[in-house]
Formats: C-alpha cells, structure tokens, sequence
C-alpha cells in the first residue's frame, strides 16, 4: 500500500469533519510536502526516513514543521488502525520546539489614532475599527454580522457565524457562538450602520453582498492608515488582542468572564497570552502596600 493512498484516505475521512480551511491547509500540506513519500510502500516508511526529511526542512518556522508532522502522524495512523503497520513510527520522532510569538496590542493612543483617522474613509471600514475595538470580535465574526443578531433594545450582539474566503460556516469553536454586550462607545456605530439600507447582513459591499474575507479592507484602507499614522503595522486581528488586554489590565473584567466574550472554551488561552503578557509590562508596583491589615 503506498503511502498516496493513505495521504488520500487521511483527507478523505476527515474531510466532513474539518472547517473548509482546515481541509485546505492539509490538502496543500499534503500536495506539497511529502513528495519524497508519496510513492513508497508505506510499510516502508521508517522514523529514520523522517527525521531525514525534517531535517532538510528549511524554509519554514518550527510551527509550521509540526503541523507537517501531526498531519504526516494522521496519514499513518489511518494504516496503523487499517493494521497494514504494527506501529506509527511517529512515536520515534520528536516535534520541535514551538514558541507563539508575544502579541502586540496598541496602545489607547494609537487605537484613539485610528479610529480618527479612519474617519477620512469608507465607513464601512470605521464600522468594522468599532467593532473589533469594542467588542473583540474576531474579523470573521465580524464581517457575518447580521441585522436580526443586534438587539438594540437588549443592547447586545450575538455571534453564530464567521466568513472567509471559504465561505461562511459555524465560529471556530462550540464556546464561540455567545452574547456580548454593546458598550456605549460602540452603540453610535452600531446606530448609524442600522440607518443603511442593508437587507440581511449588517455591513455589505456596494453590490448588497456580505464581504468574503478582510482583503479589501487591510489593502484599501488598513494599510495606508497606519502608514499614515506611521504606527507599525499588525494585522487588523490584533484588535482583538488590543481589546483583552485592555479589558484586563483597567480591571473591567476577570479572566471567566473575558474568556466567554472572546468565545474561549476555557481560560488557558486567556492566562497563557493575555495575563502573561500583561504580567510582563507592568512598570510599577506599590512597595508601600500593607498585606495584611
């Protein structure tokens, strides 16, 4: 059996299991990493054999080599499990180090900045700088907003969907559907988006369609801004970040309750990225303070 056919058999038992994006990736991982495997008896196929492969990988970080080995781990599961191997030679190679790198938010300056700034622009644009500040939306989340999803009288927005290139489809995670609240400082950009003629979606492109993706807006608009502002650039997911970690550091409010507005199945992610982060930038610190009277 070679091992193409268990790469094929790999995609195709997950296929209906996977986000269209994730399917995407381990189809390209697959197209076009493992040339030096694709036509061996995947009996054949040894730890040695790997780690010399992985070791003449030298065009990518270490995270992306250990997707290339969790995906290459699956393929010879599913020949494992078919018993055509006595056991994943996987278990012999060790993935590499992966360190996520340090966010970087922005600060209230910058953030003031460019929501003035933006003023100058499309305001669908202005809309979608509120929405990620405000709320911590992720882009995806935002760009699938509907009209029925924004209670004004409840003030509150839910999220059960996102968009990309491959479409729309459920949020990225169970806990990622929610409710979130409409802080004053978002409420007149929510107002004003409701006085357009939208239909279905709350924002739209200027052919009544929902935007695919956030191309258009990090090209025509994003970029140039910061440019403008000369504020190094970060991909507009860093609103994102830019929210939590000011949602924690003025204390407004704890890490359960921000792991739920950001769609968090569980804290880890908020401790391991938000409070480590935070920790690592405070610049003072009370010695006067009494513990314990």
């Amino acid at each position: 059996m070679t091992f193409q056919k268990y790469a094929n058999l790999y995609l195709q038992l997950n296929e209906d299991e996977w986000k269209p994006s994730y399917l995407d990736k381990n189809k390209g991982i697959v197209e076009t990493r493992f040339k030096a495997f694709i036509d061996m008896n995947i009996q054949d196929l040894h730890a040695s054999d790997i780690k010399l492969w992985y070791k003449n990988i030298s065009d990518v970080g270490n995270k992306s080599k250990r997707n290339y080995l969790s995906v290459l781990k699956g393929i010879l599961d599913v020949a494992l499990h078919d018993e055509v191997i006595q056991k994943n030679p996987m278990i012999h190679v060790k993935l590499p180090n992966y360190h996520a790198p340090r966010i970087n938010p922005f600060s209230s300056d910058e953030v003031k900045r460019i929501l003035d700034g933006a003023q100058e622009f499309n305001f669908n644009f202005v809309y979608f700088l509120a929405m990620g500040f405000f709320t911590g939306m992720r882009t995806g989340e935002i760009l699938s907003l509907k009209r029925k999803e924004v209670n004004l009288k409840k003030r509150s927005i839910s999220i059960n969907s996102t968009r990309s290139r491959f479409g729309e489809h459920e949020p990225k995670t169970f806990g990622s559907k929610r409710e979130i609240p409409i802080i004053d400082a978002l409420y007149p950009y929510i107002l004003k988006m409701f006085e357009r003629d939208n239909d279905k979606y709350m924002m739209t492109t200027q052919y009544g369609t929902p935007y695919r993706d956030t191309h258009v807006f990090c090209v025509l608009w994003w970029k140039p801004l910061l440019k403008s502002l000369r504020i190094s650039y970060r991909r507009p997911y860093n609103m994102r970040h830019t929210f939590a970690t000011n949602m924690l550091y003025r204390d407004l409010c704890t890490p359960v309750e921000l792991a739920q507005y950001l769609g968090h199945s569980s804290t880890k992610m908020i401790y391991d990225v938000y409070v480590s982060y935070i920790q690592g930038h405070f610049k003072t610190f009370n010695t006067h303070i009494s513990i314990y009277s």
